[in-house]
């Protein structure tokens, strides 16, 4: 059997193996996904100490995994309660949104075109049962989510260290998991695999990050009220591409009504401007690297987040990387031959 063939197949099995973790346990394969993430950002902020303060290796990696797990614990036992606190208020304002119809104010006495404010009408109130169903799923998982944060911050720490210390020999010897007359082939494969995902989830976490902050500091300025909900919504469906701008606008809008027409325009407009900024930014940084069929990620996000929920979701469009690396590597040359 061709060598690039044996490659692919092994290739196949590892990751199916991964997938596989996941049906038999969401919080192992939730724990290992975001992990990886983390030590990847570690990496990034290791080399930036080693190389413009030529720190040694070992000390800028304790450095970057302390700013690291100082911003974790700022996010989990800070920000994600003061979230949570939100989160009551904001249902409250979700119902009396709709059963006041707040909506029409933007529709003043004499508007030219009633059959626009019709559908409108219609289409929100369409909406609200499955907008007040997802809130409520929420709102179910919360006393869940608090009994398996401890277990699922112990075992990220434990994993993040290790790894990040043992990342330079871990990438050396990777290669050995493939049987030895395919392993050069396998080497190309997971070297370039690595540097695209690498490049992708430092970008899409720095450009969230870029999002996140940018919403909280518009909304406070303009006064409109579930600022640090709404920005950390932002953050967060900053990680799911193209179907996620959908999902964040819709509270922004909605929110952005009751603050008046004239906020929820300017809103608008300032977070349109954020997207750009950070698309640029996210274009810039993956310059030469893997491109994703916006058709692909919007495919591998319907799949992802059926099989694995909102974790599937968040890791689809990375998912997706790898499907396009491993078609580039092993099915596209088997395609191209004579």
């Amino acid at each position: 059997m061709n060598k690039r063939i044996i490659a692919g197949l092994f290739s196949v099995g590892y990751l199916a193996l991964f997938f596989v973790t996941g049906v038999i346990s969401m919080r192992v394969f939730s724990t290992i996904a975001f992990s990886i993430g983390v030590v990847l950002i570690a990496e990034l902020f290791s080399k930036v100490f080693t190389y413009f303060l030529k720190i040694p290796k070992k000390i800028a990696i304790i450095l970057a995994l302390l700013i690291i797990f100082v911003g974790v614990t700022f996010l989990m036992f800070f920000l994600i309660p003061a979230v949570f606190n939100e989160v009551r208020n904001f249902v409250y304002f979700i119902n009396s949104f709709f059963v006041n119809k707040e909506w029409e104010v933007l529709f003043r006495e004499g508007f030219p075109f009633p059959e626009i404010e019709a559908n409108i009408t219609e289409f929100l109130l369409s909406a609200r049962p499955k907008i007040i169903d997802f809130i409520n799923e929420w709102l179910v998982t919360l006393p869940n989510f608090g009994q398996q944060l401890g277990t699922f911050l112990f075992f990220l720490v434990l994993i993040t260290v290790y790894l990040s210390f043992y990342l330079d020999s871990f990438k050396a010897s990777i290669h050995k998991i493939f049987p030895k007359s395919t392993r050069n082939i396998a080497r190309i494969f997971l070297k370039d695999l690595y540097n695209n995902l690498n490049h992708f989830v430092i970008s899409t976490i720095f450009a969230s990050l870029f999002v996140g902050v940018g919403a909280f500091v518009s909304m406070n300025f303009l006064g409109i009220r579930y600022s640090l909900l709404l920005s950390f919504w932002a953050a967060m469906t900053n990680f799911i591409p193209i179907v996620g701008v959908v999902l964040e606008f819709i509270p922004l809008i909605i929110v952005g009504i009751s603050s008046g027409p004239v906020k929820m325009l300017i809103l608008l407009i300032i977070m349109c401007v954020l997207h750009g900024v950070a698309f640029i930014f996210f274009l810039l940084f993956m310059k030469g690297r893997a491109r994703i069929n916006p058709v692909g990620v919007i495919l591998c996000i319907l799949i992802f987040g059926a099989a694995f929920g909102f974790v599937g979701s968040l890791i689809a469009a990375p998912l997706s990387l790898v499907i396009k690396v491993f078609w580039k590597h092993y099915v596209q040359p088997f395609l191209e031959r004579g």
